[in-house]
């Protein structure tokens, strides 16, 4: 099959339900619209070095079609549609990036929320550089989102921690997060900097303040 990159179909206001993707269908849709924002979610989902790998892409596309995530249009380039299109349109035109690493005593494990104009989506990791995409939340806000998952991850492993950061940052900010009895404490990282000093006592809101901080909104 001959595959040439084209833009994804229009979408309205659709959000993906929860659909996994093999790295090989990521770097397929990545090629769909090239451009600054597709690569820098290329370097997000750690699959960079492929991007441009054409037996890769032809495998990618291929798989795609199979499961009728795509269609090969007459002149045999890839068209998306509805969910997958929506995720497409997220990763090769996002504005904003952030990672959440989730840790416990035993174990770390991340995720990371892709947000562009009208379209905002969770990605969690999977093995052999696979990832799960599931829409976030209309309703409540992307900072709301990113405080939502650190939230559940400590009532779930108190004595963990989650991270905040935004790839796109120069600086490297990164905000820790811990549960300390019925109050949050935070503290910050970045390039360059020493020992992270704790801010204890703080309520939801001065964590979600913090939070829009990092993100920059």
């Amino acid at each position: 099959m001959t595959e040439t990159s084209t833009a994804p179909a229009p979408v309205q206001a659709v959000y993906p339900d929860a659909i996994g993707f093999g790295f090989a269908e990521l770097i397929a849709l990545l090629n769909l619209q090239h451009g600054p924002a597709a690569t820098a979610s290329a370097e997000a989902l750690r699959i960079a070095n492929e991007l441009e790998d054409p037996m890769i892409l032809s495998a990618g596309a291929s798989s795609l079609v199979a499961r009728g995530a795509a269609t090969v249009e007459p002149d045999g380039t890839l068209s998306v549609s509805g969910p997958v299109a929506a995720v497409t349109r997220a990763l090769t035109s996002a504005e904003r990036r952030m990672q959440i690493t989730l840790l416990t005593p035993e174990s770390a494990d991340s995720v990371l929320t892709v947000e562009s104009q009208g379209f905002r989506i969770l990605l969690q990791p999977r093995a052999f550089l696979s990832w799960f995409a599931m829409a976030q939340d209309p309703d409540i806000s992307a900072a709301e989102a990113n405080f939502f998952i650190m939230r559940k991850h400590l009532e779930d492993h108190p004595d963990g921690g989650a991270t905040l950061k935004r790839l796109e940052d120069p600086d490297g900010g990164q905000l820790l997060l811990k549960r300390a009895g019925g109050s949050w404490s935070v503290g910050y990282s970045g390039r360059g900097t020493g020992a992270i000093e704790e801010i204890a006592g703080l309520t939801d809101a001065q964590v979600l303040e913090r939070i829009r901080s990092i993100r920059k909104d």
